[in-house]
């Protein structure tokens, strides 16, 4: 076996693999903007989730550390997010429980959720309620459950409220909400819900936008701009938004075992917690765009294409 040795400084980790025991994904993204010293409600956040039993995996301590950074006056640190990393490394639960502790913790009046399938944003949803129906201390505050076609909504004391939206109607009627989670932002190839969604914050206090995806191609239009903007301030240029980005190198073979595995590492931070690594290599001989987006976090022109590229 092989074991994954992390070495250098901050935003510019040297990776490299060496004979031992097991393969444990990377901590810290490849890729992400900026670090700061500014005082985190993360340590906040990773306590709320062991108070009701989900303990948080080490890269997801340090996501929280990071994104949930704050200002001397108390607003964001960063009002856009971008988090990037392979399917099933626990992007989902770690959403989740984000959006449970802003509304038990943080007590925001409303957050909003849409993905580019109903569907997927739904699945979140019913794990959500069965959270707090299981909580006993959550479920004292929750007073109802709404659900029609292409909307779900969570109701609790004091007005505070969740609702998934159908992308094609995800901003309408909604005014100020003080979360947005963006899911699977790699399907959008327009910014229709983008800019629906974006703008119903331009009255909110302290605004937050969250997006989640794995890698796209050349048709993800959002995920594509939002990317742009971070290598703009990887590079010194003036944005706000915080990018965290766990993938591949773009130079990886797929005729070099070595090679695939350090991918394998810094694209999927939860391999030797929650994945194991012969769930890998089961999918590994599958079409090689989809494991580049799927596994690898990795940028294709085209996913899935009718004809193989090579």
């Amino acid at each position: 076996m092989l074991e994954l040795v992390n070495s250098g400084s901050e935003g510019g980790e040297v990776v490299s693999l060496r004979a031992g025991s097991a393969y444990r994904g990377v901590v810290k993204p490849r890729i992400h903007t900026k670090l700061t010293e500014n005082p985190s409600k993360g340590l906040e956040f990773i306590e709320f989730c062991a108070k009701y039993g989900q303990e948080m995996l080490p890269w997801q301590e340090w996501l929280s550390e990071q994104t949930l950074k704050i200002q001397p006056d108390g607003r964001w640190q960063t009002p856009v997010h971008g988090i990037l990393l392979a399917r099933q490394n626990g992007k989902s639960t770690w959403m989740a429980w984000q959006i449970l502790w802003r509304i038990f913790g943080l007590e925001q009046k409303l957050q909003v959720h849409t993905a580019h399938k109903l569907t997927t944003s739904a699945e979140l949803f019913y794990k959500i309620y069965g959270i707090i129906e299981q909580t006993p201390r959550l479920a004292a505050e929750f007073t109802k459950k709404l659900e029609s076609k292409g909307f779900q909504e969570l109701q609790f004391t004091e007005g505070r409220r969740y609702i998934v939206r159908a992308n094609n109607s995800a901003g309408r009627g909604i005014a100020a909400p003080e979360t947005i989670h963006l899911d699977e932002a790699r399907e959008y190839k327009d910014e229709d819900v983008w800019s629906a969604l974006r703008y119903t914050q331009m009255a909110s206090p302290n605004p937050q936008i969250w997006v989640y995806s794995n890698a796209g191609d050349q048709h993800s239009i959002v995920l594509n701009k939002l990317r742009e903007r971070a290598y703009v301030a990887i590079h010194g240029g003036s944005d706000d938004i915080g990018w965290f980005e766990w993938s591949a190198p773009q130079g990886i073979k797929f005729d070099n075992s070595s090679d695939i595995w350090l991918g394998v590492c810094q694209a999927n931070p939860s391999l030797g917690y929650t994945v194991h690594p012969d769930n890998i290599r089961a999918v590994l001989s599958d079409p090689e765009d989809i494991v580049r987006t799927e596994v690898l976090c990795q940028w294709v022109d085209t996913i899935n294409p009718v004809i193989n590229p090579s």
